[in-house]
C-alpha cells in the first residue's frame, strides 16, 4: 500500500528550529541540495543558514560548484534575511575577485563587523593567480576606515587583499587573537607596526607574501608564527618570548650583512632583549622547517646559514625538517672540513657552529624528496651531528612517487656483510627510541639499508610501522595484497638478522597501506611542499 502524503511528509512536520539545527550542522553543498526536496524546502537551507551566527561559505564542494557570482548572490541573501541579528562568524571564499563588484564585498565584511563578529575570513586566492601586471588592482582594496572603529574582532584572515589604505594602530584591529595574511601586499614596516600594535596577539600566519624581505616581528603574548612561501624573505627576527610553535616553508634564510653582524635567524628571549647568537628561545615546543620544491646549496649565500638558524631551534621537543636541510648540512661540513686543514680563528667558531645537540628532542619528522646513495648519506650523517638523547619517536617520509627504475625492490635475500649498512665515524646509540615510522616504504635496497641503520641503534624499539605508497587498485586486490605480504616477509627477514646479530629483542613490526594505517601520526601533518604550485602566486 501507498504512504499517505502526512507519512510522506513527516520531516516538514518538525519544527523550524530542529530542522534549522539540523540543517546547520550539514556541509554548505548538502543544505543546499534540500532545496529539491519540495517547494517547501526550496529555501529553507538559506533560512536555516540565516538564523545561524555562524556565516560559513568556505565548503570546498559548494565553492566549486558555484560560479563567483552565484556565490555572492547567496551572500547578499543571507545577510539580508539575517537582517540585524548578531554575527560571530563571517567566512566567504571567491574567486576570481572580477566577477564581483569589489564594493559588494567590502560591504560584507562592513556589516559583519557592525554585528560584532569574533571572526572574519576573507579568501579571494583560492583559484587563480594574481597577475603582477594588474599589480593592486588584482587585490581586494580595504578602505582605510574599515577598522578605524573599536569592534570586537579576534579572527582575521585575509586572502588577496590589500591593507595598504589601512593606518597604522587601527582600533579595530587592536583585539585580535590570530591574524592571518594570504598573497597581501604588506611589507615589513607594515606589518611591523599592525603587529606591534596587536597586543593580544597569539597566531601569525604569513602566506606567498611576497614584499615582506626581513622580517621584525614582536608579540609579548605570539605562541604560534607561520611563514610559508614568502618568495621575498632572507632574514628573520622575533621576539616573541611566550613563542611556542614555528613553522618555516620557503628557501633557505640567509644574513644578506657580509660583516656578520646579524644572522638570518634570530630569536629574542624572555627579558625582551637580544640573546647571544648560541642563546634560544627557551619557550619554543616545535618546530617546522622545510625548502623541498626550493633551491639548491650555493656557497656564496649559504655560508652556515642552515646550521645557524637549524641550532637556534635545536631545542624544541619535536622537529620537522626536509633533505634540502640535509644537504646543506653536508655542504657546511665539507666546507668546513676544507677550512680546518689551514684553521684560523673565525673558520674555527664557524665549525663550532655545526656541533648542534638536540637535547630535549622527543620527536624528529624527516622529510625526503629523494633517496639516492647521497641522501642516504646525509640522513646518517644528521645522526652524528645531532646524537639527539631523548629521542622517542621518528617519523621518515619518502618520495609519494619513485621516479628511479634503476633500482629494483630487493629480492628478500638477507645480506648481512658491514658493507650494506652506513658505517660512521661515531657510534651512535639511540637509547630512548621506541617507535620508528616509515612512510611511501616500497623495500628498495636504500631504503633498507636506512632501517639497518637506524635498528642497529635502537636497542629499545618497540613498533616499526612501514606504510607503503596508495597504489591504483581496489581494497582486497588480490595483487596488492600479494605484494604487502612479500614485502612484509622481506623486511621481518632482515629486522630478524639485525636484532640476532646487534640487538635481541625483536619489536613489533607493521607493514600496510595508508589506509590501513591506524599508528600514531606525526605532530606535524600539514605538508606546505604539496601545496606549493600555489604559494608561486602572489
Amino acid at each position: 500500500m501507498g504512504r499517505s502524503s502526512s507519512e510522506e511528509d513527516r520531516l516538514s512536520g518538525l519544527a523550524d528550529g530542529v530542522l534549522h539545527s539540523i540543517l546547520s550542522v550539514l556541509p554548505l553543498k548538502c543544505a543546499v541540495r534540500t532545496s529539491a526536496l519540495s517547494t517547501k524546502w526550496a529555501h529553507r537551507w538559506l533560512h536555516a543558514l540565516a538564523a545561524s551566527e555562524v556565516l560559513d561559505f568556505t565548503d570546498r564542494d559548494f565553492v566549486r560548484g558555484q560560479s563567483p557570482g552565484q556565490i555572492a548572490a547567496t551572500v547578499d541573501r543571507v545577510l539580508a534575511i539575517h537582517g540585524s541579528a548578531p554575527i560571530h562568524v563571517l567566512r566567504v571564499a571567491l574567486s576570481p575577485l572580477d566577477a564581483v563588484r569589489r564594493d559588494v564585498v567590502v560591504g560584507w565584511i562592513a556589516a559583519a563587523l557592525g554585528r560584532g563578529a569574533r571572526e572574519v575570513g576573507l579568501d579571494l586566492a583560492r583559484r587563480g593567480a594574481l597577475d603582477y601586471a594588474k599589480g593592486r588592482a588584482s587585490l581586494l582594496q580595504l578602505p582605510g576606515d574599515m577598522f578605524q572603529v573599536e569592534n570586537s574582532l579576534s579572527v582575521l584572515s585575509l586572502g588577496r587583499c590589500s591593507l595598504r589604505d589601512v593606518p597604522p594602530g587601527a582600533a579595530g584591529l587592536a583585539g585580535l587573537t590570530s591574524l592571518s595574511p594570504d598573497r597581501v601586499d604588506v611589507t615589513d614596516d607594515a606589518l611591523r607596526d599592525v603587529v606591534s600594535e596587536c597586543r593580544l596577539l597569539e597566531f601569525l600566519s604569513l602566506r606567498s607574501c611576497h614584499l615582506l624581505v626581513s622580517l621584525r616581528i614582536a608579540g609579548e603574548r605570539l605562541r604560534g608564527l607561520e611563514i610559508v612561501g614568502c618568495m621575498s624573505t632572507r632574514d628573520l627576527q622575533v621576539a616573541a618570548p611566550a613563542l611556542e610553535s614555528f613553522a618555516f616553508y620557503g628557501d633557505i634564510l640567509y644574513s644578506r650583512d657580509y660583516h656578520g653582524e646579524t644572522e638570518p635567524v634570530e630569536f629574542v628571549g624572555k627579558d625582551n632583549t637580544r640573546t647571544p647568537s648560541d642563546a634560544a628561545t627557551p619557550e619554543l615546543r616545535d618546530v617546522y622547517l622545510c625548502h623541498l620544491g626550493f633551491g639548491g646549496y650555493d656557497e656564496l649565500i649559504h655560508e652556515f646559514a642552515y646550521s645557524c638558524t637549524l641550532k637556534k631551534v635545536a631545542h624544541a621537543r619535536i622537529l620537522t625538517l626536509c633533505s634540502v636541510g640535509l644537504l646543506h648540512i653536508q655542504e657546511e661540513r665539507s666546507l668546513s672540513q676544507h677550512s680546518m686543514d689551514t684553521p684560523n680563528l673565525e673558520e674555527t667558531q664557524m665549525f663550532d657552529q655545526l656541533s648542534m645537540d638536540g637535547p630535549n628532542l622527543e620527536e624528529l619528522q624527516l622529510l625526503m624528496d629523494s633517496m639516492d646513495d647521497d641522501d642516504v648519506t646525509r640522513f646518517s650523517g644528521f645522526f652524528e651531528l645531532t646524537h639527539p638523547p631523548l629521542l622517542e619517536r621518528l617519523f621518515v617520509r619518502l618520495p609519494a612517487s619513485c621516479e628511479d627504475t634503476t633500482e629494483d625492490a630487493c629480492s628478500g635475500a638477507v645480506v648481512a656483510c658491514e658493507h650494506a649498512d652506513m658505517v660512521l665515524d661515531l657510534e651512535i646509540v639511540l637509547g630512548h627510541l621506541t617507535f620508528i615510522k616509515v612512510v611511501n616504504f616500497r623495500g628498495m635496497t636504500r631504503e633498507l639499508r636506512l632501517l639497518r641503520f637506524l635498528l642497529r641503534r635502537a636497542p629499545v624499539l618497540d613498533q616499526l610501522v612501514l606504510v607503503t605508497p596508495e597504489e591504483e587498485g581496489t581494497p582486497g586486490d588480490h595483487d596488492q595484497q600479494q605484494s604487502v605480504s612479500l614485502l612484509l616477509k622481506i623486511v621481518l627477514e632482515h629486522v630478524t638478522e639485525i636484532r640476532k646479530a646487534w640487538l635481541g629483542q625483536d619489536a613489533h613490526v607493521t607493514v600496510c597501506r595508508p589506509r590501513e594505517d591506524d599508528s600514531r601520526r606525526p605532530a606535524h601533518t600539514k605538508y606546505y611542499h604539496e601545496d606549493q604550485a600555489q604559494l608561486y602566486f602572489f
